[in-house]
């Protein structure tokens, strides 16, 4: 049998590039596979080789001079005018731009339009016996596919994917502590058994967790802020809101600051507020005008009045009226302070306005200083669903139903005292740690026993006194009243009729049963007694007062 050998050039095989050498393949390429480890690559150097491959869109051999194409992403190759007219069809188009490789659907933007080997570097490479068919016979120095590896790949031009690099590289692991030879490429992620130790979010603690991925986790230590007024303290994780740290404090409670100001007379009547609190607004620094704003402190100067020299002296009043614009009036009617200049808030308005009561049904001319509601009481459902609202002139949203539900709850002995409810009341929480037995006291249910729990059942004859001296075949039971004895007694009929020697056995359940059918048929025979039913057609054996309550069936 003939062979047919090829010598393929490989340098730089081992990872300090240090050696180089040759290995001389024959047609099975088995010195070659043994080297590449990736069977696909093999697979298309073999096939390729002997022509036993097909194109997948024509189904035809790809020969040895054919200009061929090769998907980067799977790796298969196709023939080039095959591939052109594939890119070309409304069937490989994808979704968005660009069209799909016909075996592993990958989407490409740009469409093939030349011969090109198998690394890219040659244009319309022509075919040696000694080489790789539709390769270029050089080095392949693609980037490889590892993850991190910088290493280009250092096998000749080649059809599929790069072999894995065999250079060995010094790998850290997560926390940086420790370090071990690995081989690039590989993605494996190196974690040591030591303590993090990285600064956490607070920077005032280090992350105690093992070597780890990712970032750590936030400082879960409990630690105390102060608000920024001083008053209110909260416990939280540490680290919370340490970008509002101002020295003092790290959150506002929202109460009025209080702090004394600058001047040492008053307070700042800001809410808690981040830094420190602004200058005395009586500062006389500040204050230029009257209460009012009309007139300048200069002019009052010029009239007599005194010099304001610190933040408790009062302010000059011009003694004009205010005029300050009030709260209420219209767009189009503004309603301003009679007073004269004033100090502090200005009083209630003395005039009218025609204003919507707060549901907004009806429209009044009321005076300002009143609140309008009209006497419109809400239908709605409450949020029970079975009482109405009621409340006039009702502004709620959620019309939520204050009353005691007061249903009686399963044990059927408490009532429920939440607040008025859809859907059915919660089971009593109420329990009992008292033991709950049978009547008989042989059966025991130990506490914590929930509330309406039946006593437990028993297995045991029960115990109670009955009315007759029968033997008892029931078991214990919780009810007061002992079902109908069962036992086989023998009784004379009711008139006597049977002899004594002639007995039948009766339930002694039959009795009462018998006694009953017995006063029904004789209230029956009396109706018709009364209703002219002929003596006689009536048998004998039912004739008189039916004293006795005998009663022979006919």
């Amino acid at each position: 049998q003939s062979h047919m050998y090829f010598v393929l050039s490989v340098s730089s095989l081992v990872f300090d590039g240090a050696a180089s050498g040759f290995f001389c393949i024959n047609k099975s390429f088995v010195g070659y596979l043994s080297s590449v480890p990736r069977r696909s690559t093999g697979c298309l150097i073999e096939q390729l080789s002997e022509e036993k491959y097909e194109c997948m869109v024509c189904c035809d051999i790809i020969r040895l001079m054919a200009p061929v194409w090769s998907c980067q992403s799977c790796y298969h190759v196709f023939h080039l005018n095959c591939i052109k007219k594939w890119a070309r069809s409304p069937a490989s188009q994808a979704d968005a731009e660009g069209w799909r490789c016909p075996a592993c659907q990958n989407v490409a933007l740009k469409q093939p339009t030349s011969y090109t080997c198998f690394c890219g570097k040659v244009t319309n490479p022509e075919w040696q016996r000694s080489e790789i068919p539709h390769s270029c016979g050089n080095m392949c120095g693609k980037k490889r596919s590892g993850v991190d590896c910088n290493h280009p790949c250092n096998i000749l031009c080649h059809p599929g994917p790069c072999p894995q690099c065999p250079a060995f590289v010094t790998k850290s692991c997560i926390c940086g502590k420790t370090s071990q030879p690995m081989r690039c490429g590989q993605g494996t992620v190196l974690q040591c058994d030591k303590v993090c130790g990285a600064i956490l979010n607070c920077a005032d603690h280090t992350c105690a967790q093992v070597c780890h991925s990712g970032a750590c986790q936030p400082c879960q230590l409990q630690v105390q802020q102060v608000c920024y007024c001083g008053v209110t303290t909260r416990e939280v994780l540490c680290g919370t809101d340490k970008e509002g740290f101002d020295g003092s404090g790290h959150f506002s409670c929202e109460k009025t600051c209080g702090l004394m100001l600058n001047c040492e007379a008053h307070r700042c009547q800001q809410v808690c507020h981040h830094g420190r609190c602004q200058p005395c607004p009586r500062s006389p620094s500040l204050v230029k005008t009257c209460p009012c704003g009309q007139t300048p402190l200069t002019k009052l100067l010029d009239l007599g009045y005194s010099e304001r020299r610190s933040c408790s002296d009062p302010i000059p009043s011009c003694g004009k009226t205010c005029n300050k614009p009030l709260a209420c009036g219209s767009s189009d009617t503004i309603h301003l302070c009679e007073k004269l200049c004033h100090e502090g808030s200005c009083g209630p308005c003395s005039l009218t306005s025609t204003i919507r009561c707060r549901c907004g049904c009806k429209t009044k001319e009321v005076p300002c200083e009143l609140v309008f509601t009209c006497e419109k009481r809400c239908n709605k459902k409450r949020s029970c669903g079975r009482h109405k609202c009621g409340e006039l002139c009702c502004v709620n949203s959620e019309h939520k139903c204050l009353l005691i539900c007061g249903y009686k709850l399963n044990c059927g002995l408490h009532r429920c005292q939440e607040t008025c409810h859809r859907g059915n009341c919660d089971p009593c929480w109420q329990s009992s740690f008292d033991e709950l037995t049978c009547h008989c006291g042989l059966t025991v249910l130990y506490p914590p026993i929930a509330c309406g729990t039946k006593p437990p059942e028993c297995k045991n004859m029960c115990t109670r006194r009955h009315e007759c001296d029968h033997p008892v075949f029931h078991n214990c039971h919780s009810e007061e009243k002992c079902p109908p004895c069962t036992y086989l007694t023998q009784k004379w009929c009711m008139g006597k009729h049977e002899h004594p020697t002639v007995k039948k056995e009766k339930r002694c359940l039959l009795s009462l049963i018998f006694r009953t059918f017995y006063r029904f048929l004789y209230s029956v025979i009396v109706v018709e007694e009364r209703k002219g039913w002929s003596a006689q057609r009536q048998p004998a054996h039912i004739r008189g007062r039916f004293d006795s309550f005998c009663v022979q069936l006919f």
